[in-house]
């Protein structure tokens, strides 16, 4: 029996109350490198920590997973992988698309949102000691929600971890784990304001999880990168694996310019909700840590094959086609264009919102050139700066066809009273959009009580 909206209300109350902190001048502050004191975010982890007994300190082995695109996909992949090899496995990643318990997973459940409740309750006395006694503050939401996994982990009795890192890597919370496999995707140019605005210095940052005596895996290509890597491995006594494209992918579905159009012809709407392309790089990148840890190629094909991801180019409709991806970056954006080529549709509608932190400039030429038609909409209400509807107009080239509409809500009506069966309509441009728009095809009770994405 399904619950009703009702039964929610204690999670949704642990919710708003994680959201008030991170709405705070304190949370505001977080992670910012001209902090004249970075250090304090892992200091303050190790503190938050040790108050609740240093969970899964000893008998869980760590993969931490960096990088400016895909972090999300391969964490996804190598979650599955662990899995069906027949671990009991937990993985933290960030952000969610409807609702938070998405950012909490072992086995193929997500945290149980009553459990969610309890672990929150647990650690708000230590939060309010903090706040009063140690001099960093209490943790941010983030380090909040860092921790409500680590308890659930040990809970659950996982002895696989993977982590996402929030942002960049070096003052990641994960980094608190020593011992850990480090993943690196790919470096490109996002969160410039905290990372930097060069491609070296984000590089530094982001190969600040690369662990003492231990292994690195990366599909970063370009050889200036490589050579930071590289030193840092040399540094730490650690063997640096650097991954080719397509190098160890499954031939069923990484790389596979057919992929989509084969799942598509499938009658299952849930099997159509799910059947976007597998970027070859996040698998081939997964399966080489698998094939490391000596897991086999069936599973390894198996776990890949069956991974989906909610608002990674995510069919979420046929007739018309929808998909929703939160891209939110250019190479993001990069990989999306790339992936419409593996689709066949009549017209192509791009929904499109930004932060105003985001390179949404680039971001709006490479969808104007493969869009017929873009609509420009901002998203309210999220704790982040958007750009305004009319700004990102200025930003789609002369010669395409655009429309500015401050609801999300109300432009996609507007499409979908427009759009035709053959057509094709993207969301993307922003996680944050994405997700809320998700809800129309995917409620948040559905996900908390279903405890999954589809």
């Amino acid at each position: 029996m399904a619950k009703t909206p009702k039964q929610f209300s204690a999670y949704r109350n642990a919710v708003a109350y994680l959201e008030r902190l991170a709405a705070s001048g304190h949370d505001q502050a977080y992670m910012h490198t001209h902090s004249s004191h970075p250090e304090q975010y892992v200091e303050r982890v190790r503190e938050f920590s040790k108050h609740l007994g240093n969970p899964l300190r000893r008998g869980v082995r760590f993969i931490h997973v960096a990088g400016t695109a895909g972090k999300g996909t391969t964490t996804a992949y190598l979650h599955n992988i662990l899995h069906k090899a027949g671990n009991r496995v937990g993985s933290f990643t960030s952000p969610y698309a409807t609702t938070s318990i998405e950012k909490i997973k072992v086995n193929n459940k997500l945290i149980d949102p009553n459990v969610f409740v309890e672990l929150v309750e647990q650690l708000k006395p230590v939060i309010n000691k903090m706040e009063k006694e140690y001099a960093y503050g209490r943790p941010s939401y983030f380090e909040i929600f860092f921790m409500v996994a680590l308890l659930y982990f040990k809970k659950m009795k996982c002895n696989w971890v993977v982590l996402e890192v929030g942002c960049g890597g070096r003052f990641d919370p994960g980094i608190i784990f020593p011992n850990a496999i480090s993943a690196i995707t790919n470096i490109g140019l996002d969160h410039t304001q905290l990372l930097g605005k060069t491609l070296p210095k984000i590089a530094k940052e982001k190969a600040g999880i690369i662990r003492e005596n231990s292994h690195l895996f990366t599909t970063e290509k370009r050889l200036s990168i490589l050579k930071i890597f590289k030193k840092i491995c040399k540094e730490k006594n650690t063997k640096i694996h650097i991954i080719k494209e397509g190098m160890y992918a499954s031939k069923r579905c990484a790389g596979d310019a057919h992929f989509v159009a084969r799942m598509m012809e499938r009658s299952d709407p849930s099997e159509r909700r799910n059947a976007h392309p597998r970027t070859p790089a996040n698998a081939s990148l997964a399966s080489m840590v698998a094939k490391h840890l000596k897991i086999s190629d069936r599973i390894i094909q198996d776990a890949i094959t069956d991974t989906s991801l909610p608002c990674r180019f995510e069919i979420i409709q046929k007739n018309p086609l929808i998909i929703l991806d939160g891209a939110h970056n250019p190479d993001k954006i990069k990989n999306v264009v790339h992936n419409l080529k593996h689709l066949t549709y009549g017209r192509l509608y791009t929904m499109f919102a930004s932060g105003t932190l985001k390179d949404a400039r680039s971001m709006v030429r490479q969808l104007a050139r493969v869009s017929d038609i873009m609509m420009v909409t901002t998203v309210q209400g999220k704790g982040k700066t958007f750009y305004s509807p009319k700004e990102l107009a200025r930003f789609v080239p002369q010669g395409v066809k655009k429309t500015t509409v401050a609801n999300p809500q109300a432009a996609l009506a507007a499409i979908l009273k427009k759009i035709k069966p053959d057509d094709c309509l993207l969301i993307t441009g922003s996680f944050y959009l994405a997700g809320e728009l998700r809800k129309r095809w995917m409620s948040e009770e559905t996900v908390l009580t279903n405890r999954n994405h589809a």
